[in-house]
């Protein structure tokens, strides 16, 4: 089966289609031209194929209409629009004598018109939605997993992939729009499917993409904030997820199980009630039909219950997920599963081995630690996963995550907050900034875990590292035995969306990337920090012998930019540092002392060392760095800084990454005053690091 692209579409083999006249009559549109058949339809004119119906809807920028003539030449027959589009199909010779649906919200009546078309498939398909904020695609594998048990041919629609009778096809939107989604549903008919499990976003139900069709089973996870952008208020957005409960909506499920661990839920299951043939109630916190007695065991990778259904039998129930949400989420399936038809001891059995990709998913490249890439991107979600890796174990934790650009502005302090509450470490970074200025999302995200009072953080550290990659790269850098590292928020996503462009990025690769470069450091002796110190009185020429024993130290261990391969990315190479404050010069003026000290810089430079710094006010230290600067390349092997004070702020804020010292490097340390005891007590405390200082 082909896979469904811009260019090639999964059509069905043998479309039923639907006269004009029958549509017009089923949804109130008005025909202008002669009758024809149509057997598919379409929202995008460059999907449209011989005998489409194309519908050309009014956008924000653009109107639908504009593109017809597009659609008509691939072999669109009728076009649905409103009056204005009418208007723009008569004015173009090409379309002018097309035949035309008109109404006046065209959008209102597609998802109807699309079921026709394709003979309503869902009416003959037991479909189950499953809605809510967070745990539907977890929910949607289990139940898939416990309806394969079962013997049911299965098909899958949801945020990470649609499958059709386990032939994957990619998905960009949670649902798709009313016309994919009933050619998919006709598809999956016609390739022997007898059940649907789909995820039903908000979006999808205020937006009409679901109507048309017929949900034999609705289930509600949870409701926490997001999507606020859209919804605006909270209880608009409850208003949004009840369309499939609610008797007064026309996509309401035939019998719904509801979730009713939080406030929210017990809202949905009272509306449920007075919509649904039959309503189902589960909970892992307190009384339902579908109940959580007991714990029989629980260890990183899953956890097993004693769950109690609506007859009042126990059975032990295997989660092959940590974390309590995702017991919410199995038993949740269990008992759609159930109300589907299957026995629950089936139901159970089929969860055993199932794995979601991008929610919690583990990247194992041998390292000591654990490192997890999960798709939280909402407060809630990410509270809930910190708490999960901390029940497993007593290492720190470290978290990498931002906030997405063009959507709700408001969770992303909230985002923040979690993370610090959470979290030892806390890295800010960028998610997918969209048109936004990534930085200005990256503030808002740190101002969040910045608020949080001292009493209520466990992070000791928040930095900020705009760049995902580089994130990524200092969280594990830091990492440690029997740590946790998480990256979050983008899970299954293969890509990021910066300023109008979608680049490859996968969060999973970029880990397990950056775990790799860690291991070859590790194996180099990684964690050793070689620190060569001269007295806080050195002078400029005890300074260069100390030069020289660290040059021979870096030759005889093969550490710095001398020894490294061609091609090896420097950022992960062990590297060579000299750190200089003011050096006594006995009986020189302040020009000898200057040109002395420019000397130095310079033959730092020439001896090869990675990093030259220069620390201090006086005329001299600025010389040295001048020296430095003038016999390297454009500067980039010096740096300098005012006080002791801004170097070791920026040690602390850049640990474990490559603009500072880390385990591995070598580095001498000379004159200052306090500079190396200053230096010391930062490296000393930073538990990544083992010191070691070598008699110089």
């Amino acid at each position: 089966m082909a896979e469904e692209t811009g260019q090639t579409l999964v059509r069905p083999d043998r479309p039923i289609g639907t006269d004009l006249t029958e549509l017009a009559v089923l949804s109130g549109a008005e025909l202008i031209g002669s009758d024809r058949t149509v057997h598919g339809v379409t929202l995008r004119a460059q999907d449209a194929g011989p005998g489409d119906l194309f519908a050309a809807l009014a956008g924000s920028r653009s109107h639908g209409a504009d593109f017809a003539a597009e659609a008509v030449e691939r072999g669109a027959v009728a076009i649905l629009t409103d009056a204005q589009g009418l208007t723009r199909l008569r004015a173009e010779a090409a379309t002018a004598d097309v035949a035309v649906l008109v109404h006046d919200d065209p959008r209102r009546i597609l998802g109807g018109v699309s079921a026709r078309i394709y003979g309503d498939p869902s009416r003959q398909l037991t479909l189950i939605g499953i809605t809510g904020t967070s745990g539907k695609t977890t929910t949607a594998y289990l139940t898939e997993a416990a309806l394969r048990a079962a013997g049911r041919t299965v098909g899958l629609i949801g945020t990470v992939e649609v499958r059709i009778d386990g032939v994957r096809v990619p998905s960009l939107l949670t649902t798709p729009e009313a016309p994919d989604l009933q050619r998919l549903f006709a598809v999956m008919l016609e390739r022997g499917v007898d059940t649907v499990v789909m995820e039903v976003s908000s979006h999808a139900l205020a937006l009409g993409r679901v109507d048309g069709t017929r949900f034999a089973v609705g289930g509600f996870t949870n409701l926490s904030q997001d999507h606020l952008d859209f919804h605006h208020t909270m209880d608009e957005y409850f208003t949004a997820k009840s369309a499939l409960f609610d008797a007064a909506s026309p996509v309401h499920a035939a019998a719904a199980v509801i979730c009713v661990d939080d406030a929210w839920g017990e809202q949905m299951a009272q509306l449920a009630r007075g919509g649904a043939e039959r309503c189902a109630t589960v909970s892992t916190t307190g009384a339902a039909d579908w109940s959580i007695t007991g714990t029989v065991t629980a260890d990183a990778g899953s956890q097993t219950v004693v769950m109690t259904g609506p007859d009042g039998a126990e059975h032990v129930l295997t989660v092959p997920l940590p974390g309590a949400y995702n017991v919410a989420n199995a038993l949740l399936a269990v008992a759609l599963a159930a109300t589907a038809g299957v026995p629950v001891p089936t139901a159970i059995a089929g969860l055993g081995h199932v794995a979601v990709p991008g929610r919690l998913e583990k990247v194992d490249c041998g390292q000591d630690f654990l490192a997890v890439v999960d798709y939280a991107h909402k407060p809630a979600a990410v509270e809930a996963v910190l708490a999960t890796l901390a029940g497993q174990g007593s290492g720190r934790i470290a978290v990498v995550l931002g906030a997405g650009g063009d959507r709700d502005t408001e969770k992303r302090p909230l985002m923040g907050a979690a993370a610090v509450r959470g979290a030892d470490l806390v890295i800010v970074t960028d998610d997918n900034p969209r048109s936004e200025d990534p930085a200005a999302i990256r503030a808002a995200v740190r101002g969040g875990a910045e608020q949080v009072p001292s009493r209520q953080r466990r992070a000791e550290q928040v930095r900020e590292v705009g760049d995902r990659r580089a994130a990524i790269a200092a969280a594990v850098d830091w990492a440690r035995s029997g740590d946790v590292v998480l990256i979050a928020g983008k899970g299954h996503e293969t890509g990021q969306e910066i300023a109008g462009h979608k680049h490859p990025f996968d969060d999973r690769a970029v880990l397990a990337e950056a775990l790799d470069a860690a291991a070859g450091q590790t194996a180099a002796g990684d964690r050793v920090l070689t620190v060569f110190t001269a007295g806080p009185e050195a002078t400029v020429d005890q300074a260069k012998a100390l030069l020289r024993t660290l040059a021979a130290a870096a030759a005889d261990e093969g550490v710095g930019s001398t020894h490294r391969a061609p091609g090896t990315d420097e950022t992960v190479h062990r590297r060579t540092w000299a750190i200089f404050g003011d050096l006594a010069e006995a009986g020189a003026d302040e020009n000898a002392r200057c040109v002395a000290h420019d000397l130095l810089g310079r033959q730092a430079v020439r001896l090869a060392v990675d990093q030259t710094l220069a620390v201090g006010q006086t005329r001299a230290v600025r010389a040295l760095y001048q020296g430095a600067i003038m016999e390297g390349s454009w500067g980039e092997e010096a740096g300098f800084f005012t006080t002791v004070a801004d170097l070791t702020a920026r040690l602390t804020a850049a640990a474990g990454t490559s603009a500072v010292p880390r385990g591995g490097d070598m580095v001498l340390v000379a004159g200052g005053g306090d500079l190396a005891a200053s230096l010391l007590t930062v490296w000393d405390a930073d538990p990544a690091l083992d010191v070691r200082r070598p008699t110089a």
